[in-house]
């Protein structure tokens, strides 16, 4: 059997956090859907769509809580709450930052 293997999310400035669990789980079972079906419509894993159900994931990203709403047939205002982003992005690694301060040492000396 062939699997796809999941899409890769782009759009990482903005997560988008689930509203109500249960409603989600309610309207992926009206629509008719298993978790695996949803999770390959959506070209995410079915443990993405089983952790957003039980609350082990808080947040997903943008793009795959709008392919979940359309795919459910549900406007995304009405399962996710929309975050920005508060992470800050790693520069460098700790190496490379040793390097650098080492350097900065030797320029003030």
């Amino acid at each position: 059997m062939y699997l796809r293997r999941p899409k890769a999310r782009y759009n990482r400035e903005v997560y988008m956090e689930p509203k109500d669990r249960e409603m989600i789980r309610r309207a992926r079972q009206r629509a008719g859907f298993s978790q695996r079906d949803l999770a390959l419509l959506c070209t995410c894993t079915q443990a993405t769509i089983s952790a957003l159900e039980t609350g082990a994931m808080t947040a997903c990203s943008e793009d795959l809580a709008k392919e979940i709403a359309r795919r459910l047939d549900r406007d995304v205002e009405e399962l996710f709450l929309r975050k920005e982003s508060t992470r800050i992005h790693r520069v460098t690694n700790a190496a490379g930052s040793k390097r650098q301060s080492a350097a900065g040492a030797l320029s003030a000396a």
